[in-house]
């Protein structure tokens, strides 16, 4: 076999994933079938296999199956150990891994644990290494509870850290500490003090997480342009900045100062050894280091190197020690690239090269690997951040090359810093410069046409047949000998745009407070989107929620009223990239001050503002609205303001209620019978100043959500509104304890 360290991938990879989703006995019962036919069409010499490749293969399936169920045992049993609901506890921290500073908050890591104290609280007296007692709240990591959320559970178990524990207080029980994590700390922050004294602050938020991976003080305007643009991977320490800084310390040795192989490789092995240790151990550092040191391996052997071998080293080692990466965007993405450029277009260049290298061909192969790279990764980053930048790859054609000028200007400066010599400011220039032309390019960028792409996150059937029409277009391009083909690789990107989505409700779990989505036909409609418990509802959930469907135009968006648990995320979308055509207040709002702010910011981003008021319908396609309430007359309270509407589509009725009161719904029963709906939103949260016994027996609903908050103070849901809606047969569904809440209308 060629490369045996494909083979050992396969199966490192294999291995996890069935053990991460099959029990033991079963993965012994499904593999038996397959491992017995292998055998006897071996051994029958049915199919020419050396034995030792089954044995090696099944060797490292096995052990990484082991590894990765160990692993599993560990953090249940951590869990259950250290997680109690119902109280605060103690937890006793033997060694404390890192300390990192963000916002007002102090954030510290140990094994299988990471916790939050607030700076004021903070002595400045544990260091790296130390045994503290923290006292405080420990929470399991959840997964996010709507989709397209951050899934900080996948996330961090990545990172081996399973529980969260808010910290009131802490004692430190033992100060031994790690002699040398604590050395890289203490130079970290060195660093960045001068980094700070060299930059002003935006450029020093972005020279601190370019060099040290220091993302605390990172602008987050310019961290989200950066991102929209699809050039945001300059900003993390990646495979890109290690090569650029441990290669050309290699070839400045070995070509410019004529040392040895030996010497040459050494050093930047153990430049890189403390870069690593310097600012973290990130897949993407660990990858690039584990390829970089057998490259050296290979260059003082007088060996050829193989980049898939190495990749795949890379691989199996990451696997041991963090068996949950594989399943982190940091290692999928960044093993996706290296696999792409020394893989699949590694072959593609070399089966379709010419004999005759002129300008024209080095322009085929720079544009090849560019746009390359991000078509064959195009899945990955759709099914993890759902829009497609289309201008990135002409970016990343100019960024990328100017990169090695910000790190080398950027160290420079900061060394001559640290000497004392003035020329420092003259060298930070270069990278201030650089940057500044980053931003500029980016802020062109998205004043284009179609310059981001919103796909939403696509099926598994269509990146299997994405896949399949790219490998039958470049198997065309290379039996034909016309590089013609290549170019339908571009429009093939559309097959995962979500051109057929299904009709559907979205209970959404915005904490306390109240947030419906619903695509019926081509519309888009929003019902509500605030909370009173998630701050920045609108950027961490709603926004992208809607993305992850696809969706960057609502059609309709119906604001019942306007306490802030109602509207806070709707302020956040008119100012964000995701259009809202028609915003629907309740007929109050015309003379009410509480709206004026919404009003503002829709009439700044050109949104259609409407009133609604009972007996107001709107007719699109399968999709009916009815406007039960409010009637025309004023309301003291606002919450009476409530528009209450039904929905009907497809043989479905929903009944949306606001947080009107009891008064409301007697008043709502006596303009006559609602009529039976399938679907309740209780109102106000299941207060019980709303849900009046008549107004539920009228409705009679097969189903009913109630949307609130987990403990919140105002003991919502009420037992007395629950005790009325199973009265009446209803099944309930809580977001706080289901998280978003989906339904299919067909």
């Amino acid at each position: 076999m060629k490369r045996p360290c494909v083979l050992i991938v396969t199966a490192c990879l294999l291995g996890e994933l069935m053990g991460c989703y099959i029990s033991i006995l079963k993965l012994g019962m499904i593999c038996v079938i397959p491992v017995s036919v292998c055998l006897i069409l071996v051994l029958k010499k049915i199919i020419q296999i050396k034995k030792i490749y089954i044995l090696i293969f099944f060797t490292f399936f096995t052990i990484f199956t082991l590894r990765i169920k160990y692993e599993i045992r560990f953090e249940r049993e951590f869990v259950s150990q250290n997680v109690d609901n119902k109280k605060e506890n103690k937890y006793v921290c033997k060694n404390i891994k890192s300390i990192g500073f963000k916002d007002d908050m102090v954030i510290f890591t140990s094994r299988g644990m990471i916790y939050y104290l607030d700076a004021d609280k903070f002595y400045g007296d544990i260091r790296i290494g130390n045994s503290v007692n923290f006292y405080g709240k420990a929470e399991e990591i959840k997964s996010n509870p709507n989709p397209g959320e951050f899934d900080a559970k996948n996330y961090y178990r990545t990172k081996g850290i399973y529980c969260k524990m808010t910290v009131k207080k802490y004692t430190v029980t033992d100060k031994s500490c790690d002699i040398i994590g604590c050395f890289f700390f203490n130079l970290r922050q060195y660093l960045t003090k001068r980094i700070e004294s060299i930059f002003d602050e935006k450029t020093a938020g972005l020279i601190k997480a370019i060099l040290l991976g220091v993302r605390a003080d990172l602008d987050k305007d310019v961290y989200k342009m950066y991102q929209k643009n699809g050039i945001a991977h300059l900003l993390a320490i990646s495979g890109l900045h290690v090569s650029l800084l441990v290669i050309g310390l290699y070839k400045l040795l070995r070509k410019i100062l004529q040392r040895s192989f030996l010497f040459s490789a050494g050093f930047a092995s153990i430049f890189l050894l403390f870069y690593g240790l310097l600012v973290g151990d990130g897949v993407s550092i660990a990858r690039a280091g584990v390829m970089l040191v057998l490259y050296f391996i290979a260059e003082v052997l007088g060996r050829s190197y193989c980049l898939i071998s190495a990749l795949c080293i890379s691989a199996v080692i990451i696997c041991l020690i963090a068996p949950f990466e594989v399943f982190g965007v940091s290692f999928q993405l960044s093993f996706g690239a290296v696999l792409s450029l020394g893989g699949v277009l590694s072959f593609v260049l070399k089966k379709l090269k010419k004999e005759k290298k002129d300008f024209s061909e080095k322009v085929f192969e720079v544009m090849l690997v560019s746009i390359g790279v991000q078509i064959l990764t195009l899945p990955l980053v759709l099914y993890y951040f759902y829009t497609f930048p289309l201008y990135a790859f002409l970016l990343n054609i100019v960024v990328i090359p100017l990169m090695s000028f910000v790190l080398y200007s950027s160290i420079l400066s900061l060394v001559l810093n640290i000497m004392s010599l003035f020329l420092y400011k003259y060298v930070g220039l270069i990278a201030v410069g650089i940057l500044n032309f980053y931003e500029f390019i980016c802020t062109a960028a998205s004043h284009l046409p179609l310059h981001r792409l919103v796909f939403g996150r696509p099926d598994i059937i269509q990146i299997f047949i994405y896949y399949t029409v790219l490998t039958v277009l470049a198997a065309l391009a290379i039996f034909k000998k016309k590089r013609i083909f290549l170019l339908l690789c571009i429009p093939s990107v559309f097959i995962l745009f979500p051109f057929f989505r299904s009709d559907e409700v979205v209970y959404l779990d915005v904490g306390q407070g109240d947030g419906i989505y619903m695509h019926i036909d081509d519309n888009d409609i929003l019902i509500d989107c605030g909370s009173t418990s998630k701050l920045s509802l609108g950027e961490y959930t709603m926004e992208p929620f809607l993305l992850y469907k696809g969706v960057d135009d609502i059609e309709m968006s119906f604001v019942t009223h306007s306490d802030i648990d109602h509207i806070s995320g709707v302020l956040y979308l008119l100012d964000s990239d995701i259009r809202i055509e028609n915003l629907y207040l309740p007929y109050q709002a015309m003379n009410d001050a509480s709206y004026d702010e919404l009003k503002k910011k829709a009439a700044n981003c050109g949104t259609n503002i409407m009133y609604l008021s009972r007996g107001d319908h709107l007719n699109l396609g399968h999709l009916k609205i009815e406007c039960l309430w409010p009637d025309k007359e004023p309301k003291e309270n606002v919450n009476e303001q409530s528009q209450t509407f039904i929905v009907e589509a497809f043989d479905k009725r929903l009944l949306f209620t606001g947080d009107i009161g009891k008064s409301s719904e007697e008043s709502i029963l006596k303009y006559g019978d609602i009529g039976k709906v399938d679907i309740l939103k209780v109102a106000h949260h299941g207060s019980k100043n709303s849900s009046l016994k008549a107004f539920v027996e009228n409705v009679s609903p097969t189903y009913a959500v109630i949307s609130y908050g987990k403990n919140n103070h105002y003991g919502h849901p009420s037992d007395e509104t629950l005790d009325t809606l199973k009265e009446n047969g209803c099944i309930i569904y809580e977001t706080a304890k289901m998280g978003a809440i989906e339904v299919k209308l067909r």
